[in-house]
């Protein structure tokens, strides 16, 4: 009596549970990568806190805050963008070694790839963030806001990092080099972190900076953290930081969607 094997293909959990740990296991086996997302933000915190500090007397500073308080949510949201370029990396380091079409070959969803990217960013975020708290509290650090504050600025903070996964994924699919998208993501990565509230109030840059930052979802998740780390924080900034990065996620996914479609018709 002949029996026959039925095939069944993975579910998708399972497929992007598989992803994901291969994406933890590549970034926990990559020094570079460890040390550029995990101890890099801690050295610039302590260093930019002594050399920088001296802004919290210029005009225009928020008053009664020491500048420990107001740069450590602001390393958060850099750190988040510094970090966003590993997935770049990664991803063109899947396309120079075959990966990415091996993986095309397989049975499964073409977006899983960039899910397992975004919820690896999102672990790494979570504890640098931890890492990050615990450099500043040794610099004089306090946090002043509530629970819901410090519940509010880690969704906010995830948010950014799924964005800048996407928008840095993006890059690196696009180019296929990692060398390419280290430099690449450079140059994207500069305008983010330096065009925003991170290092000093936007009020003090000149008006064509100030019009970009409004347009930056970094300067929006910058003032967020800020707020809910001061305790000042509105429901008004919050929903802005999200919806700056939403929007961003957004529109990163929907470039993909758009050649796709443009493609075929351009080649007729």
């Amino acid at each position: 009596m002949r029996t026959t094997t039925t095939y069944r293909r993975p579910a998708v959990a399972d497929q992007l549970a598989a992803l994901t740990v291969r994406n933890l296991r590549t970034s926990a086996r990559v020094p570079q990568l460890l040390m550029f997302s995990l101890t890099m933000p801690m050295a610039m915190l302590v260093l930019f806190s002594q050399v920088f500090r001296s802004v919290a007397a210029g005009p225009g500073f928020p008053g009664g805050v020491s500048y420990i308080d107001f740069l450590t949510p602001a390393m958060l949201a850099v750190s988040t963008v510094m970090a966003g370029t590993n997935a770049g990396v990664s991803a063109a380091i899947d396309h120079t070694n075959g990966l990415h079409d091996r993986f095309a070959a397989l049975p499964m969803r073409a977006s899983l790839q960039g899910m397992a990217r975004t919820i690896n960013e999102a672990v790494f975020t979570l504890a640098r963030a931890a890492l990050l708290g615990i450099a500043a509290v040794a610099l004089g650090f306090e946090f002043h806001g509530t629970a819901g504050d410090a519940i509010a600025a880690v969704v906010v903070l995830v948010v950014l990092a799924g964005a800048m996964s996407a928008l840095f994924g993006l890059i690196g699919d696009r180019l296929r080099r990692p060398d390419v998208v280290q430099f690449a993501g450079m140059m994207v990565m500069m305008p983010l972190m330096f065009i925003s509230s991170a290092f000093a109030p936007i009020e003090t840059m000149p008006g064509w900076m100030q019009a970009m930052a409004t347009v930056n979802p970094v300067a929006h998740a910058t003032d967020a953290l800020r707020g809910h780390v001061l305790g000042t924080a509105t429901a008004g900034d919050t929903v802005a930081a999200l919806v700056a990065a939403i929007a961003l996620w957004a529109m990163v996914i929907a470039v993909p969607v758009l050649a796709r479609r443009i493609r075929p018709a351009h080649a007729r």
